[in-house]
This record gives structure tokens, sequence and C-alpha cells, in this order.
């Protein structure tokens, strides 16, 4: 998917980049083949907002505060990801699918009602789950490959005293 980005957003760029009444998506950030764009900070923000229970029409200084510790967060995790890309770090269709519905459930309950999760996150619930499935399974991979870095460290009485002394 991101190589057809890298393919289609220049082209896109070419053809419409003339026309100002046409949105075009933005770059956020690269790292490395990885393409965050601004849609994409925008989506996480908003789903911070609603896991928060924020008034986005109402708290814009602490959106502009959210928005630079997304953009933040999915470079930390974009990186994470390269790393574990690296290490054939890999997770099941199965376990995203979970996670995902997971994620959907929590902005139902939070939100009340699916009208006002998908209010709340600007598109229907099925658009959701096809769009962040991609970035759901990613996050997936970079918690796991952080877990096996964890798991790896060994600390006993004698590295803590050497530490500190």
């Amino acid at each position: 998917m991101y190589r057809l980005i890298k393919i289609f957003l220049p082209f896109s760029i070419f053809l419409y980049g003339q026309n100002e009444d046409l949105p075009i998506d933005g770059i956020a950030a690269i790292v490395g083949e990885n393409i965050i764009l601004k849609s994409d900070v925008s989506q996480v923000v908003g789903m911070t907002a609603l896991q928060k229970g924020l008034d986005v029409t109402r708290a814009q200084a602490i959106l502009e505060k959210i928005q630079g510790d997304v953009l933040s967060s999915l470079v930390d995790q974009k990186i994470i990801l390269e790393m574990a890309k690296l290490d054939s770090i890999e997770v099941n269709d199965k376990d995203v699918d979970r996670a995902l519905e997971q994620q959907i459930e929590t902005f139902i309950m939070r939100a009340g009602t699916e009208e006002m999760a998908e209010t709340m996150l600007g598109q229907s619930l099925n658009d959701f789950r096809r769009e962040y499935w991609y970035d759901m399974r990613d996050r997936l991979i970079t918690e796991q490959y952080q877990q096996q870095l964890i798991m790896s460290v060994n600390i006993n009485r004698e590295g803590v005293f050497n530490f500190f002394t």
C-alpha cells in the first residue's frame, strides 16, 4: 500500500496540484519507507480526543498539544516498525482483527452509540475498519518487538549495583 502511495501521490499532486478547490492530503513525516500523512495524524488526534472525552470544538489548545504528541509518537512507531521488519517480526491477521474490534468497541462505549462514534471518527465504522487495519497491524508488530526487547533484558542485583557505582 505504501508503495502505491509513493507512486500515486506525486502523480495526484501533478494532476490536482493546480486546483485549489480539491483538498490534497499532505505528508507529515517520512520514516524509511513509511509515509505519515497529515490525515493519519488527524485521525489519531480525533481518536485520542474521543478516548479522553474531549470536545474538539472547545479544546483547541489541548488538541494542538495532542497533535504534536501524536506526530512524535507515530514517528517513533514507524522507527520501531522498521527495526521490527529487520528482525522479521510478524503478527497473525486474526490478532489484528481482534485488536481492531476491541478498539472499535471502546470507541462505541465512550461515544455512547455507534452513530456518535461514527460522527466523532468522521467516517463509518466499516470505513474505519478498512483504513485502520494496516495501522493496527503495524501497531501490534511494534508492540511485539518492544515486548521482545524487554524480555531480553536481564536485571540482577550485581548489574544494578555496578550501574550506580
